[in-house]
């Protein structure tokens, strides 16, 4: 996946970026030793009285269970392992360590509690089918949305935006976010627990944890990891109190298909969520609502009774017929490019973030010398296939970050971010020469297209509306047919 525009939006704040305190970052190099030293580590733990304590109070509840207390940093190491007390540690840190609140509407406590929960879910999940995770687990789910916090942190007036997309759309911050950014949290956070210099099975699951089928299951321990974590998102959401009855029985599912059980087992999961809760919030020093989260699991038991497995599925897939028909009110049903619709928005949006940032926006218009040639010599079937080739044609070409929609009839319009108008021109001109050279081949007939391209960059120095952006490159393109077609020209840039 091409991440240049998140990452030069998320690196030009690298002030701004979440650090692990220095203790977290001293225990980070500490382990990364060739030769680790517990003694050292335990010493480093234990300068810290505050951590130390909080430490203790977790290793001794019943998150563990163990038949003797611990007294001593040096004794949990020895008793509960390295790993284990490294990630609590760094669990600790990372919540004491951001507690500034980032965006005005963005609500930190919720976002730490929500975090609590699935921490708590992912090390409960992985104790009951891989004991080997565990110790990772809950530091993992404390991990998963750090890169909303993040955006959030970086982008305050941006993710405002995200949070009042999302109201509309309750809990569905993906999709916000890459309306708002063009990217989600899930890849910022990959990108920031790979700067901390934690290892691929930390980020990879954090990168998939809403998609565990994008890890290679060759990767066997980040998939499963992707896998609990996904998981543990949907108790976030059931304790969020959202679709409480589905959200359980999602988790029932979820269980089978990863096999991770063969009985229904989501309810007593979350007894145990709820029950390990009160006593580590109060370890975190974060208010447990007993009472709140007691009704909240009654209520989806009761109400997932009434749900039948076919109901739970017909709801998952009205969910998804739902999104299938978001998409198609703004694609294209011949090629499967955006359409008008959607390049109007796509173009507001980031004429709107150039203007925000300061940064290049190019624009093309392109269209396809003498189409109706086409249609008339070999059909309309011929001039079809010619659109969906010419389609393939312009995509392979562009970068990821790029945008390219049908406009109507041959017409093509490419956004690109990130890219003046010098740049714009040569991609163009890129585009012109490839589409030349290919031959199009439809059933017996073998024939090949030009294009004509028009350029415009937007002017940075003044505000324009959409609409006078299109007539740049809308009238480039008219020079470009006026001077004998496939060729580019480049708009001139006055503005009334």
């Amino acid at each position: 996946m091409d991440n240049s525009r998140m990452l030069n939006m998320v690196s030009e704040r690298a002030d701004q970026l979440p650090t692990l305190p220095a203790i977290a970052i001293r225990l980070l190099q500490e382990i990364q030793k060739h030769e680790v030293n517990l003694q050292a580590i335990g010493k480093l733990i234990s300068s810290d009285p505050a951590l130390t304590s909080k430490l203790l109070k977790l290793v001794n509840s019943s998150f563990y269970s163990l038949r003797a207390p611990i007294t001593t940093v040096d004794h949990a190491i020895k008793l509960l392992g390295l790993n284990a007390v490294k990630n609590l540690t760094l669990s600790f840190c990372l919540m004491t360590g951001f507690r500034e609140k980032p965006a005005k509407e963005f609500d930190l406590k919720r976002f730490w509690k929500d975090s609590l929960i699935g921490a708590i879910a992912a090390k409960t999940l992985a104790d009951r089918v891989r004991r080997d995770t565990s110790e990772d687990a809950f530091f993992l789910g404390l991990l998963q949305n750090i890169g909303s916090l993040t955006l959030a942190n970086c982008l305050p007036d941006q993710y405002s935006l995200v949070l009042s997309a999302s109201v509309k759309n309750p809990g569905n911050y993906l999709q916000a976010e890459a309306q708002v950014f063009g990217f989600n949290h899930t890849e910022v956070g990959e990108y920031l627990i790979k700067s901390w210099g934690l290892p691929e099975s930390f980020y990879l699951p954090i990168a998939h944890h809403h998609s565990p089928e994008g890890v290679d299951p060759k990767l066997a321990d980040s998939h499963i990891r992707a896998k609990i974590l996904n998981i543990s998102t949907y108790y976030i959401d059931l304790f969020n109190k959202t679709n409480m009855a589905v959200n359980l029985s999602t988790i029932d599912q979820l269980l089978v298909k990863y096999e991770f059980s063969q009985k229904e087992e989501a309810p007593e999961i979350a007894k145990i969520v709820q029950t390990r809760a009160r006593e580590v919030f109060s370890i975190f020093d974060i208010e447990f609502q007993e009472k709140d989260y007691a009704e909240i699991l009654d209520s989806a038991k009761v109400e997932m009774t009434k749900l039948t497995a076919c109901l739970v599925s017909e709801l998952l897939d009205k969910t998804k017929e739902i999104e299938f028909l978001r998409q198609q009110m703004v694609l294209d049903s011949l090629t499967s490019l955006t359409n008008y619709k959607g390049f109007h928005d796509i173009l507001s949006r980031e004429i709107s973030r150039a203007h925000r940032y300061k940064s290049p926006l190019s624009l093309i218009y392109a269209d396809i010398d003498y189409f109706k040639k086409v249609n008339d010599t070999h059909g309309h079937l011929a001039g079809d296939y010619a659109l969906k080739s010419v389609s393939l044609c312009l995509k392979r070409e562009l970068r990821q970050t790029d945008f390219l929609a049908r406009y109507g009839g041959e017409e093509f319009a490419l956004v690109l971010p990130e890219t003046n108008l010098e740049s714009a021109f040569l991609v163009a001109e890129r585009l012109r020469k490839k589409v030349q050279q290919q031959r199009i081949t439809y059933k017996d007939v073998d024939f090949s297209v030009t294009m004509s391209f028009g350029v415009a960059s937007l002017p940075l120095d003044k505000e324009i509306p959409s609409e006078a952006f299109i007539n740049l490159a809308d009238d480039a393109l008219y020079n470009a047919k006026d001077l004998g077609r496939n060729r580019c020209c480049i708009a001139e840039t006055r503005i009334a």
